[in-house]
């Protein structure tokens, strides 16, 4: 029997694809294990998502999510709020968001192509996952690689890979050019994680 995350893949899928930053500290001086400073949490399309204090994004959720430290604090906060406002946008605002979060290229179009194909009602409060916190897998002054984990609510787990790009001063989804998710059942929260539970007010 498939597991319930498994089934939350049109959720999950955008944290697979899927402003201004200040200065940039020498990347030596960089932890990517050190957590960002949370201020809040707010709910995008049913998903909680992490607000930081001085990391992004700088604007509402009512915008495309920008304005994110060139860091890696700022790198995962961007992969994480822009991934589940792109994967639950709705079928009016999805054109705006995808502009404005993900990085122009192959992968963009190819989001766009098959997102104008269907249609989304709604998100499944069963198939709705909770950010438990993140990994990097890489990092550099212009991209990085964040595994998002996730726990659903028959308390499986999922760790899902984003990457995103640092373009124009800002951090930014660099979809995939191919269909096929990459979601990965976890048996286990990861040693290295970056825990952002605790975090929520």
């Amino acid at each position: 029997m498939m597991r319930r995350w498994a089934r939350a893949a049109v959720v999950a899928v955008a944290l697979v694809a899927t402003g201004c930053g200040g200065s940039n500290p020498p990347e030596s001086e960089l932890s990517i294990t050190d957590p960002p400073q949370i201020n809040r949490w707010i709910t995008v399309g049913g998903i909680e998502v992490p607000i930081g204090t001085t990391d992004g994004p700088s604007n509402g959720e009512w915008e495309p999510f920008a304005g994110f430290s060139h860091t890696p604090q700022g790198a995962a906060l961007a992969a994480i709020t822009q991934s589940v406002q792109l994967s639950t946008a709705s079928d009016r605002t999805w054109p705006q968001i995808l502009a404005g979060v993900a990085a122009p290229g192959e992968g963009r179009d190819l989001y766009a192509a098959h997102r104008g194909l269907v249609e989304i009602s709604g998100t499944d409060p069963e198939m709705v996952p909770t950010i438990v916190g993140y990994t990097i897998a890489d990092y550099s002054d212009t991209a990085a690689t964040v595994d998002v984990v996730q726990r659903f609510s028959d308390d499986s787990l999922a760790s899902s890979t984003t990457e995103v790009v640092w373009i124009d001063d800002d951090w930014r989804l660099n979809l995939p050019s191919e269909t096929a998710a990459t979601i990965t059942a976890l048996d286990a929260v990861p040693s290295e994680l970056v825990d952002l539970e605790e975090t929520r007010k």
